[in-house]
């Protein structure tokens, strides 16, 4: 179980973008602290997404009424899975089981790296699963920020993603696809824009990459 998880995220590098932490958030952690914050003013202007893959605690948040999306990080997973609770464990534990059953055979894996690939994706949607009956909005899930300077590749692993989210019942109105601010990640989110898959796009750091 452990050598599954790190396994799976020493691959990672996700840098992801939200508009509230809950690190930010914990100062207002009463009622009364809550109704006169800056979190209540900005909801009332913006859309909030709390950027935490701690079950808890997007759900005492979402509880606000304030807390409209959320966002999905596989490294979330593994520091909760890394604390012992068993819910991350199990999220690991079936999405390698999964990987494996798509990509092996009898006699191994013939292309390891996409058994990990798969795996890592198949992580991010089983939390995603979790965010998404906590949340009354929308749940964004990265693709593996290792493409972002390759479109066709993303454009496949974000199918990927809406598939298996959608295999569980969940439809692809309630995620959103995040990609990378490269031209290749913008083009991508171009591509599954019309066939009615939504992205937003991370890492903008310029206007250019805005306009």
């Amino acid at each position: 179980m452990k050598f599954s998880l790190l396994a799976i995220v020493a691959t990672l590098s996700s840098p992801t973008m939200a508009f509230i932490t809950p690190s930010v958030s914990n100062k207002c952690s009463s009622s009364t602290q809550l109704q006169t914050s800056a979190l209540e003013s900005l909801a009332d202007i913006t859309t909030l997404s709390i950027d935490s893959g701690d079950i808890d605690t997007v759900a005492r948040y979402a509880k606000t009424g304030l807390i409209t999306d959320a966002t999905t990080n596989p490294l979330f997973v593994s520091q909760a899975g890394a604390n012992g609770d068993a819910r991350y464990e199990a999220m690991v534990q079936e999405a390698v089981t999964y990987a494996k059953r798509k990509t092996c055979a009898e006699d191994g894996c013939p292309v390891p790296e996409d058994t990990l690939n798969l795996a890592i994706d198949r992580l991010a949607v089983n939390l995603g699963k979790e965010l998404v009956s906590l949340v009354p909005g929308r749940v964004s899930t990265e693709v593996d920020i290792r493409l972002s300077y390759d479109t066709d590749k993303s454009v496949e692993r974000a199918r990927s993603i809406i598939a298996m989210y959608e295999d569980a019942g969940i439809s692809k109105d309630r995620i959103l696809i995040k990609l990378a601010g490269t031209w290749e990640g913008i083009h991508a989110a171009k591509v599954l824009e019309k066939e009615g898959i939504q992205c937003n796009i991370t890492l903008v750091f310029s206007f250019l990459q805005a306009a």
